[in-house]
């Protein structure tokens, strides 16, 4: 026992720590949370995509506030506190800010484990539950999918909830456990209607949980349905009320979330996948082993109809959340191996009683497929992207800088942080300068802009940065797109440190220059011009290592060390632009 809660807690570290990487899984992960969140709570820049536009609202804002709005109030608290003790200044680097939202998931996450152990015991007393401990904590999923800022990994943790509520109440009314079951009815009924409003895919996995509760309550206690019913509506409302106040639109976002995933043609933009995509890639990817275990289990329990009479109002509803969950999100035509992250509690709760003998057979195969699956995704998968922001936030995100004109080429300046509050040339009564950063992000996930921390006034800071993603351009489009930027003298960035920024000069007193992210394994002759003399050239200042876009993985393990990395670029031509 002293082992398995060593190895426990080791596991449990190790997702804390995989919740510090830089690692970046899917956008959604930022711009369906943290960025709207972030806009809102820290008052900074923000990109706010089309799921959020005022006259159809897809997302709901009362969970988005729960799970990612909540660490950032945390953090902002911290500031405000570490200013009022010893006037010392909370930076919010881009570090920062995604380990706090990580670190905040990581410790939201174990609930799952909580919750699931919890209601085996509660259901089976004297039931050993190492193997199962073992098995949850170390996986992938939970470990590292569950621990980033995904609206699915939040819908696991409360569907976790929701089953460890409804073990309570088969307890209470079938095994006839002390207490009441008015209060865990109506709190299942509110966690039901969170998790509808944080995805919608998370009706189809809690479907059968409501089904289960229904008919144990219709049987043994029928005030728990008013409970759960009860419950159920005022969360809705309240919820329902959140979104009006915030969005100032009547209808229920829900609805709008529905309407909008139920045409082909607007689910075709995020791409159209076969039927059995969930089947053959999504649950071997996610689970491996376990969901080959939970197969085996499901083609045992249907070949003994003696044992379905003894199966509890628990096991029949994490079965079928499994079933039906993925079902249901077979049938729709967009799909991705996120999306099926809620299946996770109820693969567990299905096959825990072979949790023991399933490891003592398969442990080394079980432990490989998640610390492959583990560094792929938690360590490596667009790793370079939150650096690569921290090195521009911390040269180009300036309060104040000082420009000086370069003698033998006025159309261009060096510039560097003021090492005053503000620049001197405000006190003279002087328009200060200003330096605008472009940042071209190529064959990358796009860059979430909250991470930079930037005021909304655009005269908050000298020196800002602008960010774009040129996402579907072709090759040729891109090497335009650079060339209509504005590229600074070849020379004078070679003969520059570190700390000084090389722009050129646009109109009095504003600046420019242009930077490109690109990864390593991007081929340098589909970006640069045929003729460098004639055009531009990209001269390294930053790059990160590991990176890995698992588009271009063949070029990657070719040579891993040196493509998989990301550069940042300065842009600049020999001949004047």
């Amino acid at each position: 026992m002293r082992r398995t809660r060593a190895a426990h807690a080791a596991l449990v570290l190790a997702r804390v720590l995989l919740a510090a990487s830089p690692a970046y899984i899917h956008p959604d992960e930022f711009f369906q949370a943290p960025e709207i969140a972030a806009g809102d709570i820290l008052g900074v820049d923000v990109l706010r995509t089309w799921e959020f536009a005022p006259l159809a609202p897809v997302r709901s804002i009362a969970p988005i506030y729960l799970y990612a709005g909540t660490p950032l109030a945390l953090l902002r608290a911290a500031g405000w506190l570490l200013q009022r003790l010893g006037g010392w200044r909370l930076e919010l680097t881009p570090w920062r800010l995604v380990c706090v939202s990580r670190a905040f998931m990581a410790v939201a996450s174990l609930a799952v484990d909580a919750c699931l152990v919890r209601a085996v015991r509660r259901l089976n007393p004297g039931a050993r539950m190492q193997a199962t401990m073992l098995l949850l904590a170390s996986s992938h999923c939970l470990a590292v999918l569950c621990c980033h800022t995904f609206a699915n990994a939040f819908a696991a943790i409360v569907l976790a909830a929701c089953l460890d509520l409804l073990s309570l109440i088969e307890a209470r009314c079938v095994r006839r456990a002390a207490g009441s079951v008015a209060l865990p009815c109506a709190a299942l009924g509110a966690a039901l209607a969170l998790g509808a409003f944080t995805h919608l895919t998370f009706g189809a996995f809690a479907l059968p949980l409501g089904v289960a509760a229904a008919a144990m309550l219709a049987r043994y206690a029928r005030r728990g349905l008013l409970a759960v019913a009860g419950g159920g509506a005022a969360a809705a409302l309240g919820l329902m009320a959140a979104d009006r106040l915030y969005y100032g639109s009547s209808t229920p976002t829900v609805l709008n979330n529905l309407r909008y995933n139920s045409s082909r043609s607007n689910l075709a933009a995020h791409g159209i996948h076969p039927w059995y995509m969930h089947l053959a890639v999504s649950l071997p990817v996610l689970f491996g082993p376990l969901a080959l275990l939970a197969a085996a289990k499901a083609w045992c329990w249907a070949r003994a109809p003696a044992s379905w009479s003894r199966t509890s109002y628990l096991s029949a509803a994490a079965a079928g959340s499994v079933v039906v969950g993925l079902a249901a999100l077979s049938a729709v035509p967009h799909q991705e191996p996120r999306f099926l992250i809620p299946a996770l509690p109820g693969l567990v709760l299905c096959t825990w009683r072979w949790h023991r003998l399933a490891l003592a057979r398969f442990w080394y195969l079980w432990v490989a497929f998640n610390v492959i699956l583990a560094v792929a995704f938690g360590v490596v998968h667009q790793a370079g992207v939150v650096p690569v922001l921290g090195y521009v936030s911390s040269t180009s995100v300036l309060p104040a800088v000082d420009c000086r004109s370069v003698p033998s080429d006025p159309a261009h300046a060096v510039c560097t942080a003021a090492t005053g509050s503000t620049h001197a040339s405000t006190a003279a009564g002087t328009d200060p300068p200003r330096v605008r950063t472009r940042v071209l992000f190529v064959s990358t996930y796009m860059a979430p802009r909250h991470l930079l921390a930037q005021p909304v006034a655009p005269d908050a800071l000298q020196a800002r940065v602008e960010l774009h993603d040129l996402v579907g351009m072709d090759d040729g489009e891109i090497r335009r797109e650079i060339g209509r930027s504005v590229h600074v003298s070849c020379s004078l960035l070679r003969q520059s440190n570190g700390s000084e920024l090389v722009v050129r000069q646009t109109r009095p007193g504003r600046f420019e220059r242009t930077l490109v992210v690109l990864p390593a394994s991007t081929d340098m002759a589909r970006i640069e011009p045929p003729d460098a003399a004639a055009g531009y050239e990209l001269v390294p200042l930053y790059s990160y290592r590991p990176h890995v876009d698992f588009d271009d993985i063949a070029a990657v393990l070719r040579h891993p060390w040196q493509r998989a990395r990301l550069g940042v670029f300065a842009v600049c031509a020999n001949a004047p632009s």
